[in-house]
């Protein structure tokens, strides 16, 4: 039965139609009982009145409706009125990508944000052991907000465990011999009617974005004959029709997601997006390509070194360490060092090389375990090659507790060996500096930054006072006073201070760590803050940014607060370009992904 305008279903009004397919209608209707527009789906009577079809389309409307991501169309309501079967769901204002496309292919920078928001979505799914099948730029929606939206999970599998999703087994499958999905985007498996798990998803996903990047479909044919030729027999499209200028690793990610085994594919839809954020980092809006890092250069990830202790209270420890190791590396000139908010992703994770590789577009990555017996530490640490998970260097060491400043100057000292960095006497030294040489200063300071990177009111206060701590052991310690700057700033930021109170105390701390190593950079963005939103010197926060970006340009908090800047000039297009720096920097920091959303509210 078709509805017309005016026409009621439970306490929906039809207002107009919006398009029609195999499954049903669907109108724009108003919600009568909660005053809003919604978008109304009405099964088809073929298969309202199917028992078998009922049910499934059932089963299936209840695991999206399980499914709570900004990246999926949200699900409201499954019911039945006057005989029909109908689902609520959220109305979407904007075009699909399919319309998109129409007018032309997106900038890489584009595609990838579209890309990122898709496999972040399908990852969200995937956890919920729910399998797509149908993805294609038709079932991919633009809203006019800039969000994306996955459409139509109709063809959706539940098969999936959550708990071994991201391992797919073979037991993740639905039955053999059957073929559902959209020709030109159905993995070569889904073609032949075998059984697909998540990374059938994940091949649809790189021909979606194949076709984001060049305007064109990946396998096209004159028959659905000849597209299936394409896919399961032709030699593979050539890729160099992808934008020259954007990065190489934009290939190589396609290439991965297209393979036709899909035990060469991502394992994962999380590490896709993982790779294509890796795209955004390190390179601003105007760097060309040939000055973007690429993963054959000396490129390194330090990933959070686990803790074998079993105790808890010693996460500070290992995280210190960590963190300790990317600093100390980042100075050196001719090696790239994925920054901290990226390689923490990793934390508690086992993956292997060449995923992590792509992923963060690292030639090599670095990985360690800690136990603590006592006040005796035992540290291990491997360097591999991403490209060929071959060891190139490895180390066990056994020490005091009091000795860990040693041990991290070691290993750094080692892996620039390992990596063949030549350095000059001057660059040797500054690698061999220490920024404190007191073990308890060191020992008070990890347990700050710990707490700091919690992120919350009390996380922040139990930070300053292990900072305050760090200083009473060495009162030229300039990372304790650049934490203690971090901490005050955030406090008074949040409101959770009062801003004469905490901002002049960030100020201050800030000034202290840079009048002992003006080579920091987050004392200045905490300068910054405090001239943009306390002292209202809109140059003199301008400047502090500027020098912090010079020291850091992998600082997201610098992007961010660069980002707050540019909203109070009005800059709203140039703000939400840092503000998404910020986020490829650090997509799971709550302050900068609000950060996103507050450039959205003022423009």
């Amino acid at each position: 039965m078709t509805l017309t305008t005016g026409s009621r279903l439970a306490q929906y009004e039809v207002v107009a139609p919006l398009g029609s397919g195999g499954m049903g209608d669907v109108y724009r209707a108003r919600d009568l009982r909660l005053a809003r527009d919604v978008a109304l789906k009405v099964m088809a009577e073929h298969i309202a009145a199917d028992p078998s079809m009922r049910q499934r389309f059932e089963t299936e409307a209840r695991a999206v409706a399980a499914l709570s991501h900004p990246s999926i169309l949200s699900i409201y309501e499954l019911g039945a009125a006057e005989g029909q079967l109908f689902a609520v769901m959220e109305l979407l204002e904007g075009q699909t990508l399919r319309a998109r496309l129409a007018s032309g292919a997106p900038s890489w920078r584009e595609a990838v944000d579209i890309g990122v928001a898709i496999a972040d979505g399908l990852s969200a799914a995937h956890l919920k052991g729910v399998v797509h099948r149908d993805l294609k730029p038709e079932n991919v929606f633009l809203t006019s907000t800039g969000a994306v939206k996955i459409l139509d999970f109709g063809l959706a599998l539940r098969r999936i465990s959550a708990i071994e999703v991201t391992g797919f087994s073979h037991d993740m499958r639905t039955s053999p011999g059957t073929v559902l999905g959209t020709f030109g985007y159905m993995s070569p498996e889904q073609i032949s009617g075998e059984r697909v798990d998540g990374r059938s998803d994940i091949f649809a996903a790189g021909c979606v974005l194949y076709e984001m990047v060049t305007g064109r479909r990946l396998f096209a044919g004159a028959t659905p004959q000849e597209v299936i030729a394409n896919v399961l027999h032709d030699a593979m499209p050539d890729l160099s029709a992808i934008d020259p200028t954007a990065p190489a690793e934009l290939r190589a990610i396609v290439s991965r997601c297209i393979d036709r085994d899909p035990e060469r594919r991502f394992a994962a839809a999380g590490d896709l997006t993982m790779a294509l954020r890796a795209l955004l980092t390190g390179s601003s809006g105007r760097t060309t390509a040939s000055r973007r890092p690429r993963v054959r250069g000396k490129s390194l990830a330090v990933l959070p070194f686990m803790n074998s202790s079993g105790d808890t209270q010693l996460e500070y420890l290992t995280d210190g360490i960590t963190e300790s190791i990317i600093n100390s590396l980042s100075q050196l000139p001719g090696l790239r060092v994925v920054p901290r908010s990226l390689a923490f992703r990793y934390k508690g994770l086992q993956a292997d090389p060449g995923t992590v590789g792509l992923a963060l577009n690292a030639r090599t990555i670095l990985t360690g375990h800690v136990v603590q017996q006592g006040d005796v530490l035992n540290i291990q640490a491997e360097l591999v090659d991403t490209t060929t998970e071959s060891q190139l260097w490895g180390e066990r060491f056994r020490r005091k507790a009091a000795d860990l400043l040693v041990v991290q100057e070691e290993i750094a000292w080692q892996i620039s060996e390992a990596l063949r960095l030549k350095l000059t006497g001057a660059q040797k030294k500054k690698l061999r500096k220490r920024p404190t040489v007191n073990p308890d200063a060191y020992q008070e300071y990890m347990r700050g930054r710990h707490h700091w990177h919690n992120w919350n009111g009390d996380s922040f206060r139990r930070a300053i006072e292990h900072f305050e701590r760090a200083l009473e052991h060495d009162p030229n310690y300039a990372l304790a006073y650049a934490g203690l700057g971090d901490a005050f700033g955030a406090l008074s930021y949040y409101g959770l201070m009062a801003p004469h109170d905490g901002f002049p105390r960030a100020r201050a701390a800030a000034l202290r760590a840079i009048e002992i190593d003006d080579r920091l950079a987050d004392p200045h963005v905490t300068i910054a803050l405090e001239r943009l939103l306390y002292g209202w010197d809109w140059p003199g926060a301008d400047a502090a940014l500027a020098r912090a970006l010079e020291l850091d340009a992998n600082s997201a908090l610098a992007h961010e607060v660069k980002s707050i800047y540019l909203i109070t000039c009005g800059r709203f297009e140039d703000a939400l370009l840092e503000a998404r720096r910020a986020r490829a920097l650090d997509p799971l920091s709550p302050f900068i992904n609000m950060g996103v959303a507050w450039v959205h509210h003022f423009a």
